[in-house]
């Protein structure tokens, strides 16, 4: 009986099958009919519809925040993406899905619930903060305290994780998407220009920074002009977007340094040592990295596919989910008594 892990994010589902590695990275987008319910397409072809869809097409995701809010179309994406990797037919794998660090019973439930629509045989549960730090290259059952930010596309998780569990956590709708809609309220501001979310998600990644750039670059913006409503272009330089996602980084600092506080002194003195491990496609933006880093004191540990970390840290327990009691490894935190 072969096995897949699941990182089923806001953005984007990774899929990791025992064995292969990673076989899957779609965005987690699906395309269904207004009247009908019926689901059109998934994945990429979905988010390439997201602005431009006609009126009967509506391109929706059904995870937000890292949370499943619609469970039938998260499990017929779910679904999809699994026969995408080569799974279908008779065999039925084990499926093991990260999860964030405080989501609730009930949020739990609607995710066993969807991997067993896609065709899953079983189901397990594995926090995202210690799967993260497994996939940046940290043993996340060492006592020592490691501190965990995942930004990813609805939420930044921030997680103290010590011998395999989570201590501390936190969770914050500062992340990717938030981002880009600072970008986009400051090109209609600033600008006079509307732009879609996937026309700032594009400015933010490639010319957007926390801090500044060694070299100013600068980029021609298409959209439609605010004040009469026509077809207009600017361009926007790199300097302009550090004070608008420098705000967002801020507030990332601020949620890190209050989950500090409230932890045990013995592991906020294993930091200086362990650092700070970051993942998630939102700490690709430009210096988010060297600006955590310099105001914490910690060195930043990441690998070169921040996005795949959590994904990568499944691979330590696919082989032994056998042997695991189904539902759930490494939920911790009511034993922690963090909620």
């Amino acid at each position: 009986m072969f096995a897949f892990g699941m990182d089923l994010g806001t953005s984007s589902v990774l899929l990791y099958r025992q064995g292969k590695g990673i076989v899957l990275r779609e965005p987690s987008v699906v395309a269904v009919r207004r009247r009908s319910g019926q689901v059109v397409s998934v994945g990429q072809k979905a988010r390439d519809m997201l602005g431009r869809t006609p009126e009967d097409l509506l391109a929706v995701r059904p995870v937000r925040g890292g949370v499943i809010t619609d469970c039938e179309i998260a499990g017929i994406m779910a679904r999809t993406m699994l026969r995408r990797a080569g799974c279908g037919g008779m065999f039925r794998p084990n499926l093991l899905i990260c999860v964030p660090p405080l989501v609730s019973e009930l949020e739990e439930r609607a995710v066993l619930d969807a991997g067993i629509q896609a065709g899953a045989s079983r189901v397990y549960l594995m926090e995202q903060p210690v799967a993260a730090a497994a996939g940046a290259g940290i043993d996340p059952h060492s006592p020592k305290g490691t501190l965990v930010v995942d930004i990813g596309g609805g939420t930044t998780d921030i997680a103290v994780i010590s011998m395999g569990a989570v201590v501390r956590a936190v969770s914050i709708r500062i992340a990717g998407d938030s981002c880009d809609n600072a970008v986009q309220a400051y090109l209609r501001d600033a600008h006079n220009l509307d732009i879609g979310l996937s026309t700032a998600e594009y400015i933010k990644c490639e010319i957007g920074g926390v801090l500044p750039r060694e070299k100013e670059s600068r980029l021609t913006v298409r959209g439609r002009r605010v004040s009469d409503g026509l077809p207009a272009c600017v361009t926007v330089q790199s300097g302009e977007l550090v004070s608008v996602l420098h705000e967002q980084a801020e507030q990332i600092l601020a949620a890190i340094c209050g989950l500090i506080e409230l932890t045990p002194p013995e592991l906020v003195g294993d930091l200086t040592e362990t650092g700070l491990v970051l993942a998630g496609g939102g700490s690709r933006l430009y210096g988010i990295g060297s600006y955590l880093s310099q105001e914490l004191g910690l060195e930043a540990h990441t690998s070169d596919d921040p996005e795949a970390c959590v994904v990568e840290g499944t691979s330590r327990v696919l082989g032994r989910l056998k042997n695991c009691k189904e539902g759930t490894i490494n939920i911790a935190r009511r034993r922690q008594g963090i909620v």
